[in-house]
């Protein structure tokens, strides 16, 4: 690929991310602030169904700080899959006007809400330091944790996009399967109480790891809540995973992009 062309590309992401960030704002009162306020809004129900109800956080310290490293990570997870997911249909005229590499649209989506996440972890980061969670030098892990988890979530979201051009039931699909991933996570809950609070069972546990949102969950529990090191398993995951979806995700649109074009 020529320098030219691919200085071309990044050109044409900067114009879609723009574009997505002025757009999602567009007469809206808070603009920015909705990233933090709806894992905000989601903590403060789950602090009190699992502290007050199911007295599940309180033996947890600063448990709505825990869930808070757990569920922007989520937020963006969550946002860039449904956002992805109706890209090509939303796009149709931009697509059949003029050539552009058209796995760029869902992988703007990604960039977009990426850069809400670094400015909601930013803001955390400074909460966690106000209530004694002070950062240690495994924080430098959060950034490359992140950008990892980014390209997983690319590689999902441009499989979502090409199904959601033949079967309209992906868009739906999706949020069904996006609320029992949340709960199979490790986000309103730490992974070492499985087994022991829970249900006694270490085979859940095996299952809840192999689970590709499990080691980031993981990684972002340890640098930023505990401020430790994550276990090698978070990292093997996360990779793996990683390269697995993103290579997947890349070689299905890549196949079935000219399909795509036609069916638009």
């Amino acid at each position: 690929m020529g320098d030219g062309r691919k200085a071309g590309i990044v050109l044409l992401m900067e114009s879609l991310v723009t574009k997505d960030l002025k757009v999602r704002y567009k007469r809206s009162a808070l603009g920015f602030a909705w990233f933090l306020l709806k894992p905000l809004f989601s903590m403060i129900v789950y602090y009190f169904a699992f502290t007050r109800i199911l007295r599940f956080g309180g033996a947890i310290p600063h448990f709505s700080l825990f869930l808070l490293t757990g569920l922007l990570p989520w937020n963006f997870f969550a946002s860039s899959l449904s956002a992805s997911t109706g890209t090509l249909l939303d796009n149709q005229r931009l697509i059949r006007s003029i050539y552009f590499p058209r796995m760029t649209l869902p992988a703007a989506e990604v960039v977009a809400n990426l850069v809400h996440l670094f400015l909601a972890m930013a803001v955390l980061e400074v909460v966690l330091i106000i209530f004694g969670h002070y950062p240690g030098f495994s924080l430098v892990l959060a950034l490359p944790a992140l950008l990892i988890f980014a390209l997983m979530t690319t590689g999902l979201g441009m499989m979502l996009s090409v199904g959601n051009v033949f079967y309209r039931d992906v868009k739906q699909f999706i949020e069904v399967l996006l609320l029992a991933w949340f709960y199979s996570s490790p986000i309103i809950y730490p992974l070492d109480s499985i087994g022991v609070d829970i249900v006694g069972s270490g085979t859940l546990l095996t299952v809840l790891k192999f689970n590709p949102v499990a080691g980031l969950m993981e990684i972002m529990h340890s640098v930023l809540y505990a401020g430790a090191w994550p276990p090698a398993w978070c990292w093997i995951s996360l990779c793996s995973w990683s390269v697995l979806l993103l290579g997947i995700g890349v070689l299905v649109f890549r196949k079935a992009e000219p399909v795509v074009v036609k069916e638009l």
